[in-house]
């Protein structure tokens, strides 16, 4: 019997090999049949997590003997949540792909499949050699998404994205190489790297640090490594920018937690960390008041709580780090949403300028009321898996800074001020647009699975953490 773990993060890869052959008239069954397959047995393997332990989980063999590198996959309280996000948000991205992508289907459903593929083997890895494996198969699968389906400046922001990613896998992988031959017992597996950090030398672990944040921070992204987001998720497909969104800016955040679990830096550095990810986090939500593209204006949300999330992480506090792991998640459910509401909007108005969309809650109703339950998610509304992430992380902020922490909540304000603003031009029937387009319903199916997990997460959180 094939494990739990490789089982799920295999099956898109295997299911993606009939697509070469059947083409495009089955490609969507095809990936939908695999996505909801890994779907399944995700759910399966967070019930065998909670009632029987993390550990009946857990699947190792060796590939390499002579560098000690195999297989190996294992999930934890925190990674659960992660996990559980990627099959949510690819699952829904599936259903919803053929709403917006209308050529080369089985290209695009190949790419999708490796992307998830990689989005799973990410957070269910146990050791670095395996994680950067299937980091790498996400970011070639993202640029090609980018590169085929995005929109008219496509190729500018394929390559903008690409040149950061490389910068961040090549610190990455320089970063795992450094650990791998420095740790007294040369070993990939994470835990092993974890529990034998403090037995680096000094200028390693100052070596290590400095290339694992800059890697992380490209990904999250903070500033002023961010450049690169905005134009990605506005160029992108619309189920790009979902999976963008949703599933791989969390590299960043895990990779950042990861870091800090390794690395244990001096508590005179964590307020300067916690600066720099809360100014992030204010300045992208000053920033997205400049927007007038619905896209590149979620795009900066998405910065925003992602600099908080990062806060979380840096008050080195384990109910920061909950805080910062179901910000993860509740991020990743609610920005798809936001995303997929987004895409078609222009799909219906032919444009995402703000200017040209008016009246959505009054001919389109579902997609007013989805994007308002997103919007509320991320500013933490009760019943959401908002309210829990701003709780745990400006608790954990606060213990660790004392009202300083407190600063950061200007960010959320801000942006709750500018949604709010967002609903009034863009939803309320204030100017007569004739839509271009019409609104394909499965769309709400999409919305509906993402809304469903951020309430059962929100309502049920004691499960999880």
């Amino acid at each position: 019997m094939i494990p739990l773990l490789p089982a799920i993060v295999i099956i898109p890869i295997l299911f993606s090999l009939p697509i070469f052959y059947f083409g495009d008239a089955y490609a969507k069954k095809i990936a939908i049949a695999a996505s909801s397959i890994s779907f399944a047995l995700t759910v399966i393997a967070g019930v065998v997590a909670i009632t029987q332990g993390y550990g009946a989980l857990s699947f190792s063999s060796v590939y390499i003997q002579q560098i000690n590198a195999g297989f190996s996959f294992s999930l934890g309280q925190l990674t659960l949540l992660l996990f559980l996000m990627t099959a949510i948000v690819f699952f829904a991205a599936t259903l919803v792909s053929d709403c917006f992508i209308k050529s080369s289907k089985s290209i695009y459903y190949i790419v999708l499949l490796l992307s998830e593929a990689g989005g799973l083997g990410v957070f269910s890895s146990s050791n670095f050699f395996l994680l950067y494996i299937f980091w790498e198969i996400s970011e070639v699968a993202m640029f090609f998404m980018i590169f085929m389906f995005g929109s008219n400046n496509r190729r500018y922001a394929a390559m903008k994205f690409i040149i950061y990613s490389v910068v961040a896998s090549l610190m990455l992988l320089i970063g795992v190489i450094m650990l791998y031959v420095s740790v007294p017992v040369h070993t990939f597996n994470i835990q092993s790297i974890i529990s034998q950090g403090s037995a680096l030398s000094t200028n390693v672990q100052d070596i290590v640090f400095v290339l694992f944040l800059i890697a992380f921070m490209i990904k999250m992204p903070v500033f002023p490594l961010h450049g690169w987001l905005p134009d990605a998720h506005t160029e992108a497909p619309t189920t790009g920018s979902m999976i963008l969104a949703g599933v791989l800016l969390k590299y960043g955040g895990y990779g950042l937690f990861l870091t800090f679990e390794i690395i244990r830096i001096s508590p005179s550095l964590a307020p300067y960390l916690a600066v720099l990810f809360g100014f992030s986090a204010v300045y992208a939500s000053f920033a997205a008041i400049k927007q007038t593209n619905l896209k590149r204006l979620i795009a900066y949300t998405s910065i925003t709580d992602m600099g908080i999330v990062a806060l979380g992480l840096s008050t080195f506090t384990q109910i920061g780090n909950y805080g910062a792991f179901y910000g993860m998640l509740s991020h990743g459910l609610a920005i798809a949403i936001l995303f997929l509401v987004a895409g078609t909007l222009k799909e219906i108005y032919d444009s995402l300028d703000m200017r040209n969309i008016s009246g959505v809650i009054r001919d389109y109703p579902q997609l007013a009321y989805f994007f308002i339950f997103g919007m509320i998610t991320i500013i933490g509304f009760p019943i959401t898996t908002g309210f829990i992430t701003d709780i745990l992380i400006f608790y954990g902020s606060v213990s660790a800074f004392g009202l300083y922490g407190i600063v950061p909540l200007v960010s959320i304000l801000v942006m709750g001020g500018l949604l709010f603003l967002v609903i009034e031009k863009v939803m309320m029937p204030y100017v007569n647009v004739e839509p271009a387009g019409v609104f394909d319903r499965r769309v709400v199916l999409g919305c509906s699975i993402l809304a469903a997990g951020v309430i059962l997460f929100g309502v049920l959180p004691g499960i999880f953490i």
